[in-house]
């Protein structure tokens, strides 16, 4: 097969199980039957097999994903080693799900989606207005050394950047005729990837989806791009696209997309940055067929067997604000319609407006 053909392989497997996953949410423990049931016969008639059906049970919105939107895991990916196997009830695969608001709808959805297979205990820390820019405001260094100390994950997912494009245009060129915010990002980026990478373990970093807001919109590309570009140097991390994700047809922002069953369902908030119930489901399958892939989650699920959900000490609370500006900005804490401002805050030796 041609390396495309390759590509598309397992982008029909990812969606597969990305649909599988979410079945298995909405409907508990019903679909274990299903997904045994469906590993049993290609155990009798081959790997080859499992694809066909994978084909079959592939959704809507797996068909309907425009171009734009692919699963691309890191290339080093295939050669690094899986998760630790056997998972089990008694010692389950610790994950970490943490970052802005935004983790505040991947959080619980993910968290459900894994700890229904019995063999994932996931915790996850969300932190409103908060980004990597801002730590007078909230200092996402010092809280990720915390959290890997104290949950000891062995798998991480976190979401940032909304929060962070304030930072685009901010600077002046550097000598090398960049923008100067792009090399202070980067460093800011790396510090985290280190606390979160550090002992080994596996690092899926989800960049900001598409906001209404039009300037915005276009800046969170920016920081998406370059923490993308960082990413794509390091071992064991995974750049997830939910930027494309969240796009339409043409790339840009959508309120409304064909969910994980196919119907189209409102992925947004009215606010225009935060993910509906709906959005966060989207997001979950989108991220669990990540881990699943590295992990085997699914082939490991053990029926009538759950763990329970964690939330990190303080996860939803709102900072404490940062007295460096007055200039605000506004977002919600949650995937509800609920308001709360935030100043805006320094980016190293930089005001952010």
């Amino acid at each position: 097969m041609s390396d495309h053909e390759l590509q598309l392989a397992w982008e029909r497997g990812a969606q597969g199980r990305a649909r599988l996953a979410d079945r298995k949410r909405r409907r508990r423990r019903s679909a274990v039957v299903v997904i045994s049931a469906l590993a049993a016969i290609a155990l009798l008639a081959g790997a080859s097999w499992l694809w066909l059906v994978r084909d079959d049970e592939l959704s809507a919105r797996a068909k309907a994903l425009h171009p734009q939107v692919t699963f691309d895991p890191s290339p080093r990916f295939s050669n690094e080693a899986a998760c630790r196997t056997p998972l089990t009830p008694d010692d389950p695969l610790r994950i970490w799900i943490g970052g802005d608001s935004l983790a505040g709808s991947l959080g619980p959805a993910l968290g459900t989606l894994t700890a229904d297979t019995g063999v994932a205990l996931p915790t996850y820390d969300y932190r409103t207005s908060s980004g990597l820019a801002s730590p007078s405001f909230f200092d996402w260094p010092e809280e990720v050394a915390l959290e890997m100390t104290r949950v000891d994950p062995e798998v991480v997912v976190f979401i940032i950047g909304a929060n962070d494009s304030g930072v685009v245009g901010s600077t002046p060129l550097g000598e090398d005729g960049e923008p100067v915010w792009r090399s202070a990002y980067a460093q800011l980026v790396t510090e985290v990837l280190d606390l979160l990478g550090a002992d080994g373990r596996a690092v899926y970093w989800v960049g900001s989806p598409t906001l209404r807001d039009e300037d915005k919109n276009s800046d969170v590309a920016e920081v998406n791009r370059v923490a993308r570009e960082i990413i794509a140097q390091r071992a064991r991390t995974t750049y997830i696209d939910a930027y494309d994700l969240f796009s339409d047809e043409n790339g840009e922002y959508a309120a409304t997309l064909p969910g994980v069953d196919g119907d189209t369902v409102r992925v947004r908030t009215p606010d225009g940055i935060h993910f509906t119930e709906a959005g966060g489901d989207l997001l979950a399958g989108y991220v669990f067929a990540f881990l699943d892939e590295r992990c085997a989650l699914v082939d490991q699920t053990v029926a009538g067997a759950s763990q329970p959900v964690h939330v990190s000490p303080g996860s939803g609370e709102v900072p404490g604000p940062s007295t460096t500006s007055s200039s605000t900005s506004s977002s919600t804490s949650t995937s509800s319609s609920t308001s709360s401002t935030s100043t805006s805050t320094t980016f190293p030796s930089i005001t952010v407006p």
